[in-house]
């Protein structure tokens, strides 16, 4: 049994024959739940849908008279009363053509042109003529526009897919008819004009260009894009990219800048490059010891690169101590590879940027968006996670046994890691030859067997659970339905402020492997739905140190600022405090003090605070204050949740224990940590 609304509206049994469904209203009704099938519309709905302004008063009578006879006409457990309203339970020929168009994406995406063309074509083949173009109800009107989008958009894919398999002369005489019946639609045009300069017809490509500019300006008073320019460019010096098979109409004009380095703090190289133009900017961070550039000899990884960089601006770019940047001695913490994401940011003029994080870059995004909500306009993370290992409070983590082949040796750094990582990042591809020989390849180019070993060491002291909470920048949360980190996920998507969260079909931990047009779409949606979502700048996450300084001391508290690169904050009268972008730097600002002031009792706390005419304030100030009061003379005392953002830094800190700080006349138990200096 299947619900046809590729054309003429039908439902035909498993022998092809149609059912009677009664007159138009009952047929118009049964469409609008189609489009929502196994969703429920409220009855509301159904009436502003089916008679918009003109409502009659017994239109919810009407809607229970219709379903009842629907009801009559579809086999029995189809159509389902799920207050406030109904829910259709059918298959639809829509959701076969989605899921071949899917599949034509993706072997287009991965090079099968070929395979990607036949899907296409399967997909088109459902059509039997226009969508809904029996019903005038209001609904109608706008799905029909909808539908008819869709059916374009798969032409033009199919167009490409052949176009890369060198049916350019086959592709004219149709491609001209869809212009005359779409003469503005500007990806089709270009097509046209490629077919025909593949096809020895240069001036006529040329001549198609003019007359869509003539058009465009006509009707519109506008002139084409770069894109459609660039083209043109293209055609008059007879560049010798637009006969081969990687410059389609829709893949031109994309934008490869060199790869380039910067500067970071601590003297550090970092490469980066930029990827196409567009209004937002976009920062992706890889995971584990995954490196940018080679990514581009892969078809998948490629292809998920130009995905984002039609987004917008993509800029890629290798953490210190992989791939392509300054490797580094020990492991760099997650504080510093925010520096690396702020250096890279300056360097390409980015004021804001979404930040992307795959696995572990998805913490690091986290806490960047939380410290940094002025640089942030959205968080997403890709199968990331707050905190990795296990613990009493977090069951779901990883177990040390789980993760033995992270430390390996030099002989097993190769082949043998490899199979691993696939088969738990990777399953679809884990068995694949051509698979595992790349991402050997791949990954002994992003480090070394010791440097993998001190990296695993600071992925499992990652800690951000407590920072989730403080993230006032849209965020993003996806993940696939099967993937290994899916508890993890699922966890900072319940814990992030208003995170829209997407769990997206199989089981591949790595977004680019398996379905990636299902996380690409999500990103998409998720963008297209920012605007002008205002963020609350006023709110950031702070380490704040307070410390009793006597008077003369206080040119030496200043020093350490200045080093640390802090901010001073106003404090009574013997009393020092400061504000830093970092926990870590905090820490050591603090353990320099206690090196000048032999007696110095400090306090450090992370936390959420207020920015109010430039000034800072909020429980953060207090809750540090308390800290300092309950340490001995000589002793740095800091919160737990310092201790859990300083991963990767080599501050090592000893227990004290639970503490009673009464704050704001109330009194709350915190764990504290005595800083080893």
């Amino acid at each position: 049994m299947e619900l046809r609304l590729l054309g003429p509206l039908e439902v035909v049994d498993g022998g092809g024959e149609a059912l009677k469904l009664g007159g138009r209203k009952p047929r118009a009704l049964l469409a609008r739940l189609a489009l929502d099938a196994g969703r429920t519309v409220s009855v509301d709905q159904l009436v502003d849908d089916l008679w918009g302004e003109e409502v009659p008063e017994s239109a919810v009578k009407m809607v229970h008279i219709h379903v009842s006879a629907l009801r009559k006409a579809l086999p029995p457990g189809t159509l389902h009363t799920r207050p406030p309203g109904y829910a259709l339970e059918l298959p639809l020929d829509l959701d076969r053509f989605e899921r071949l168009r899917r599949e034509g994406r993706q072997a287009l995406e991965h090079g099968d042109a070929a395979t990607a063309s036949d899907r296409f074509a399967a997909a088109l083949d459902l059509w039997r003529g226009p969508a809904l173009a029996e019903f005038s109800e209001p609904f109608a009107l706008v799905e029909a526009a909808h539908l008819r989008e869709r059916l374009l958009v798969c032409v033009e894919d199919r167009v490409d897919a052949d176009l890369q398999l060198g049916r350019h002369a086959d592709l004219v005489g149709e491609l001209e008819s869809h212009v005359a019946a779409n003469p503005l639609r500007e990806r089709l045009r270009a097509q046209l004009m490629v077919a025909l300069y593949r096809s020895g017809r240069e001036a006529d490509a040329l001549a198609v260009y003019h007359a869509y500019r003539e058009t465009l300006n006509e009707e519109l008073g506008l002139e084409p894009s770069a894109r459609m320019r660039e083209l043109e460019r293209r055609i008059l010096r007879q560049d010798a990219g637009l006969d081969g098979r990687e410059e389609t109409s829709d893949e031109a004009a994309l934008k490869l800048e060199p790869i380039r380095y910067v500067q970071s703090v601590g003297g550090y190289s970092i490469a980066y490059q930029v990827v196409g133009d567009g209004p937002l900017d976009i920062i992706f961070v890889h995971g584990f010891i995954c490196s940018f550039q080679p990514g581009w000899e892969w078809p998948a990884l490629a292809s998920f690169y130009r995905g984002l960089a039609k987004l917008g601006r993509l800029i890629l770019f290798d953490k210190r101590g992989t791939g392509l940047s300054d490797r580094v001695l020990g492991i760099a913490s997650l504080e510093e590879r925010m520096d690396d994401v702020r250096a890279v940011m300056d360097a390409v003029g980015a004021e804001r940027a979404v930040v992307v994080g795959v696995s572990e870059g998805g913490p690091m995004c986290t806490l960047f968006a939380a410290t940094h909500p002025d640089r942030t306009q959205a968080l997403v993370t890709l199968g990331a996670y707050a905190r990795r290992n296990w613990a009493p409070d977090y069951p779901i983590g990883r177990r040390a046994e789980q993760d033995g082949w992270l430390r390996p040796t030099a002989e097993q750094w190769g082949r043998y890691a490899v199979e691993r990582f696939l088969r738990e990042r990777a399953p679809t591809i884990a068995t694949d030859e051509a698979a595992i020989d790349w991402y050997t390849s791949y990954l002994v180019r992003g480090a070394s067997p010791a440097a993998v070993a001190a990296i695993t060491d600071m992925n499992e002291e990652i800690d951000v659970r407590h920072v989730l909470g403080t993230v006032r920048v849209p965020s993003l949360v996806v993940y696939r339905a099967q993937e290994y980190l899916r508890e993890a996920s699922r966890y900072m998507g319940a814990r992030l402020p208003g995170a829209h969260v997407v769990e997206a079909p199989g089981s591949d931990h790595l977004p680019w492997e398996g379905d990636q047009g299902a996380v690409l779409e999500a990103i998409e949606r998720f963008l297209a739905d920012l605007r002008a979502q205002d963020v609350e700048p006023n709110l950031i996450l702070t380490t704040v140190l307070d410390a009793d300084v006597p008077e003369p001391d206080l040119a030496i508290a200043r020093a350490a600022l200045a080093r640390f690169r802090g901010q001073p904050l106003d404090a009574p009268p013997g009393r020092f405090r400061a504000s830093f972008d970092g926990p870590a730097r905090a820490v050591r600002c603090a353990s320099t003090l206690a090196e000048a002031i032999p007696r110095l009792r400090a306090g450090v706390h992370t936390g959420e605070c207020e920015l109010v005419d430039g000034r800072l304030g909020g429980p953060a100030l207090e809750i540090a204050a308390g800290v300092a009061r309950a340490a001995t003379a000589g002793e740095i005392l800091a919160t737990s949740t310092v201790q859990d953002l300083v991963a990767g830094s080599g501050i090592e800190f000893s227990e004290r224990g639970a503490v009673e700080l009464p704050l704001a006349g109330a009194s709350r138990e915190w764990r504290l940590y005595t800083v080893e200096h």
